[in-house]
């Protein structure tokens, strides 16, 4: 079993399969901050099944089976790579803090594509040499009340390069020259380039056209970004949309307006519970329109 601070991932049933169990619980500020919600574990795992059944529907290879309950999902069992991808329609986030020249927040004419890596980057003063670390051993050692220890940096952002991954700090500046940290990519260049192009890439302009679909007072829902992360399923080796995409993974704006914000963010920003709460119901229900709405 691996427990971590939002889900539970347990043998499946058959061979090669596991079992997603959401809790109710959300994290923000890097995982410092952690809240339970009553319900939202049920909320997340219906999320991600709507999710997941659009994406079927466009023969995109993913790792979800079907759905067991009102908190459990069955999935193929992945050797999870430890990156996450980003994918942005607009440069907000963490974007600009890397890209403090790029003043326009129009939207990209494509999706701009970025990575981080998953473990916390350790950098001096907090070490005496560079380091990765797994991010829970990470915060037992270096957060203290809600406060990272300075050198502390958690999902650092990955540039590809022809010695490996060059990692910097997600957000600071990217400066020309080394970044904090190189390590040996886990994936060949190739291999990234089919998760971008067949996997990642038409998922996201199929989350992107459904959502637009859905008619709010507002507008439509205008998808902003949204992380995924992948796996390489241990049956047969594929690279497959892996662990989940719920309302923690992407930023949606009904009428494109940011203050009309439906995701985590809202989380994030220190509203009340309640609040978030609300909007996660809200979210859990426009959901279930998006299959039917594949492009």
């Amino acid at each position: 079993m691996i427990e971590g601070k939002t889900k539970r991932i347990v043998p499946g049933p058959d061979p090669g399969t596991v079992v997603l169990i959401s809790k109710d619980a959300l994290t923000g500020g890097d995982a410092a901050r952690v809240a339970a919600i009553d319900a939202i574990g049920v909320m997340k795992t219906t999320q991600a099944a709507n999710v997941f059944a659009l994406l079927a529907e466009a023969e995109i290879p993913t790792a979800f089976i079907r759905q067991l309950d009102e908190r459990s999902l069955l999935c193929w069992d992945c050797e999870m790579l430890s990156v996450e991808y980003v994918l942005r329609r607009r440069p907000w986030g963490s974007y600009p803090l890397r890209h403090p020249d790029h003043a326009d927040t129009a939207p990209f004419d494509d999706p701009v594509v970025e990575r981080f890596h998953k473990k916390a980057m350790i950098l001096p003063p907090a070490s005496p040499e560079p380091r990765l670390l797994d991010e829970g051993a990470a915060r037992a050692e270096f957060l203290r009340d809600g406060v990272w220890a300075e050198g502390i940096f958690t999902d650092p952002y990955i540039h590809p390069t022809a010695e490996g991954w060059t990692l910097h700090p997600a957000k600071k500046p990217l400066t020309p020259g080394p970044g904090g940290l190189t390590i040996a990519a886990p994936i060949t260049p190739e291999q990234d380039t089919v998760i971008v192009e067949t996997v990642l890439k038409p998922a996201f302009l199929i989350l992107e056209s459904a959502w637009r679909q859905i008619e709010t007072p507002d507008g439509p829902i205008e998808l902003i970004d949204c992380k995924f992360e992948v796996g390489i399923r241990r049956t047969d080796g594929a690279l497959i949309l892996s662990d989940v995409v719920d309302n923690d993974s992407w930023r949606i704006w009904p009428g494109g307006d940011p203050t009309k914000q439906l995701d985590k963010q809202s989380f994030r920003d220190g509203n009340p519970l309640d609040a978030v709460e609300h909007l996660y119901r809200r979210v859990t229900d426009m959901t279930s329109h998006l299959a039917g709405h594949a492009r």
